[in-house]
């Protein structure tokens, strides 16, 4: 798989069946857990974010389930995650805040927590 649909698919993008026959990814093979570690590994080493910025929870709001990584300097990463609460989706239950050393270390925790990997992404299969 190339690098570009790789970061689409990562980022929670769907890419529907027309558009994968188009780029020539229909039927589509299993894709390898180390070659998805590297592609979100080089992500955010390069950037700032992962998908994109974390937001703050304000009361009243709904909860962003959607786990970050920020990028604080060449060896710290720091990875977020919220959850809601069951009952109401504008109570915050749980939040989590992980401090890593290496790109590589938080990536493979965002791909295991966040992504639940292995497992599927948009139809393909991670495997190890």
């Amino acid at each position: 798989m190339d690098s570009e649909t790789l970061t689409t698919l990562l980022r929670g993008e769907h890419i529907n069946v027309p558009d994968r026959i188009a780029r020539g990814l229909w039927p589509h093979p299993p894709i390898r857990f180390d070659q998805v570690l590297a592609q979100l590994t080089k992500l955010i080493e390069a950037n700032e974010w992962f998908p994109s910025e974390s937001r703050v929870h304000s009361e009243g709001e709904a909860v962003d389930e959607r786990a970050t990584i920020q990028r604080i300097g060449p060896n710290r990463y720091v990875f977020r995650m919220s959850r809601a609460h069951p009952a109401n989706p504008s109570l915050l239950s749980q939040s989590v805040e992980n401090v890593f050393i290496s790109a590589q270390d938080a990536a493979n925790h965002f791909l295991r927590w966040s992504l639940n990997f292995p497992g599927d992404l948009d139809g393909w299969k991670v495997i190890e």
